[in-house]
């Protein structure tokens, strides 16, 4: 008679097998987590980096203009990434207030431009693509425009978008946002005079006292409207006494390189206008040389002793064109040597 085994041998193998079985199951479980985490991480890693990108994103508009019909704008990437602009969206406003829109149009755009790149005259070149209804234009300028005050938009790949007015800078009423709105423009070479038979202009830092000097200096209006200079704009010659001033009075800018002033063979007496005018971003050379306002006699240079140093500096009477109120700019002296 035959006897079986025990019945233990069989179970204890076969609760090995399960042991297996589920430790392999554990494995296989901690895998696949192992795996979605990893991905989970590498997604938020993804989005991190996505939002980061996107956050650092910036563009800083440096000018913009609507010359001739055609859009003109200088801006550079200051952000830490390279953008791609994808879109521009053009929105005109009937004034300054920019603040109902009255015409829009979008255009597709392709451009590139890294970190710390500044772009000139973006919207004069033909790399625009017209957006209409189901279809895209060929290839064009930012042109055609009417009117003075705009909107643009530069929309990035990334989502962002950026908006600026035009025109940019924005102009600032009644004078120069953080400074004169009239001021020596480079006084160290544009602070000259004539006299005698002198048929140019030379630098006035360091020169002989002599009688009847002609002076001029280069000013720059600084705002975006014209100004008008007035007949009380004077030069003061300041020394170190108290009260020791003397006043130059303006007169009537010169046609040529010296037409008028001490001239020998030119104009005797000195001649005042009252319209001389600077127009809004540009430069003019300003003559002083008379002893009053309006008068006919010419200044003659403040009797000094050999190297003395005396102030020289302006009292800008004017007001801007179509205005009535009248104003003053002071500016910063120079300092000059009169010899005997």
């Amino acid at each position: 008679m035959i006897r079986l085994r025990s019945r233990k041998g069989v179970s204890g193998a076969i609760s090995a097998m399960f042991i297996i079985a589920i430790f392999f199951m554990m494995i296989v479980s901690l895998f696949i987590y192992t795996r979605l985490l990893d991905s989970y991480n590498q997604t938020v890693a993804d989005r991190n980096r996505m939002d980061w990108e996107r956050d650092s994103e910036s563009i800083y508009y440096i000018a913009g203009e609507v010359e001739a019909g055609v859009l003109n704008v200088d801006f550079s990437n200051d952000g830490g990434v390279t953008l791609h602009l994808v879109q521009v969206w053009l929105s005109q406003f009937p004034n300054s207030s920019y603040s109902q829109c009255t015409n829009q149009s979008q255009y597709w755009v392709n451009k590139y431009v890294s970190s710390g790149e500044t772009v000139n005259g973006f919207g004069a070149a033909e790399d625009f693509r017209r957006v209409n209804i189901g279809s895209i234009g060929e290839p064009t300028r930012l042109s055609g425009l009417s009117g003075e005050y705009w909107k643009i938009k530069l929309v990035t790949e990334r989502g962002n978008a950026f908006e600026c007015q035009v025109p940019w800078p924005p102009p600032f009423e009644g004078g120069a946002l953080g400074g004169y709105v009239l001021q020596i423009d480079n006084d160290w070479g544009n602070f000259q005079y004539a006299c005698g038979t002198m048929t140019r202009y030379l630098p006035a830092f360091t020169k002989p006292a002599t009688d009847s000097t002609l002076y001029r200096v280069l000013i720059r209006n600084v705002t975006n409207k014209t100004i008008v200079l007035l007949i009380n704009t004077t030069m003061l010659h300041m020394a170190g006494k108290v009260g020791q001033v003397q006043v130059w009075h303006i007169i009537a800018p010169s046609n040529d390189v010296v037409t008028a002033g001490p001239v020998q063979g030119r104009n005797a007496n000195p001649y005042v206008q009252e319209s001389q005018i600077i127009p809004g971003g540009e430069q003019r050379y300003v003559y002083f040389g008379a002893t009053a306002q309006g008068g006919t006699t010419w200044q003659i240079d403040p009797t000094s002793q050999a190297y003395t140093p005396w102030l020289v500096a302006y009292i800008l009477c004017f007001k801007y064109q179509g205005e009535t109120e009248a104003r003053n700019v002071p500016t910063p002296p120079i300092v000059q040597i009169l010899n005997p």
